[in-house]
């Protein structure tokens, strides 16, 4: 277990390492790069792959119900914690990007790279479905409410746009599409599915990678506004996937798989969020890394349970 979680804080390593190569392009053009690539082409082929051919059990369709509940019961409490609690010691715009890093975690960037190394890549099903069907859906509905409530741009945005960015997602269509595929029993022909896989399997190593690229120093003094988001992402959105996940899943390996995503650090996508809605860009991108950092100590933990 040791030598798995190390060798994915050195693929980590590897992106924070890269920004100091001279010569290359900035680190913020290559993550955009990077994720251009990944969003549009490695994961979709990724997904399409994984649930064209994943035995469909019930188990598999409980992992986007657990996500929606932890996501849900997250951010309930995140709410009253930076909106009730602290309201008087926190601008708004603070207030509400620490709601999204309490409430969205890194499914796919993260999570999914941890699952094919930990569990298996036998369950990279496992991360797909609690993002795409799950995290993604919340993030795009509820998170825009929240984002557009709290923030500063004053900038509206309708329940049909946020349906339109769903149903747009490349990712989610290739999901679809699999799902289809695999319900209507079509077998996919070896050459395409080996091209899938090839793809496929440079999702994990680049998103560690981009991650890394992201990576910069805490800032000590945004600690204890950050600390309760760090607390409610790392340690009680897992408590409350473990109780749900003894109830809903069967499958040891697929409960395995979506409790260690349900323990995932704050999600990256998280600060385009906050920088189209005018929510505190710099305690978002701390939280992110500072919940990164300690879920290095806390998921190897929530991977022996």
């Amino acid at each position: 277990m040791t030598e798995v979680f190390a060798t994915l804080f050195l693929l980590m390593a590897a992106g924070a390492a890269f920004r100091f190569i001279p010569g290359t392009p900035s680190p913020e053009s290559t993550r955009h790069a990077i994720g251009m690539m990944v969003l549009n082409v490695f994961l979709p082929a990724l997904t399409f792959n994984a649930l064209a051919t994943a035995p469909l059990t019930f188990d598999l369709f409980a992992v986007p119900l657990v996500a929606i509940v932890v996501g849900l019961a997250s951010l309930v409490l995140s709410w009253f914690v930076f909106a009730r609690l602290l309201r008087n010691k926190l601008p708004r715009h603070t207030a509400g990007a620490l709601i999204l890093a309490s409430t969205w975690c890194n499914a796919t960037y993260l999570g999914l790279p941890v699952v094919q190394a930990v569990v298996g890549s036998e369950y990279r099903q496992v991360p797909l479905m609690f993002d795409l069907l799950g995290m993604s859906v919340l993030l795009f509905s509820i998170g825009t409410v929240i984002s557009v409530e709290f923030g500063t741009t004053g900038e509206r945005h309708t329940l049909r746009e946020g349906i339109r960015q769903i149903i747009r997602l490349p990712p989610l269509i290739s999901a679809v599409f699999g799902l289809a595929v695999n319900v209507a029993g079509i077998q996919i022909p070896s050459l395409v599915e080996s091209t899938l896989d090839a793809l496929g399997s440079i999702v994990a190593p680049l998103m560690l990678f981009s991650i890394g690229l992201a990576l910069r120093a805490p800032k000590l003094k945004m600690l204890s506004a950050i600390a309760p988001a760090v607390i409610i992402k790392l340690l009680i959105a897992p408590l409350i996937g473990f109780a749900l996940i003894h109830w809903l899943i069967v499958d040891a390996q697929i409960a395995r798989a979506t409790l260690l995503e349900a323990a995932m650090p704050t999600m990256v996508l998280t600060i385009v969020f906050a920088e189209r809605y005018g929510l505190d860009e710099e305690v978002l991108a701390q939280a992110i890394v500072i919940s990164t950092m300690v879920s290095m100590i806390t998921l190897p933990v929530v991977a022996g349970l």
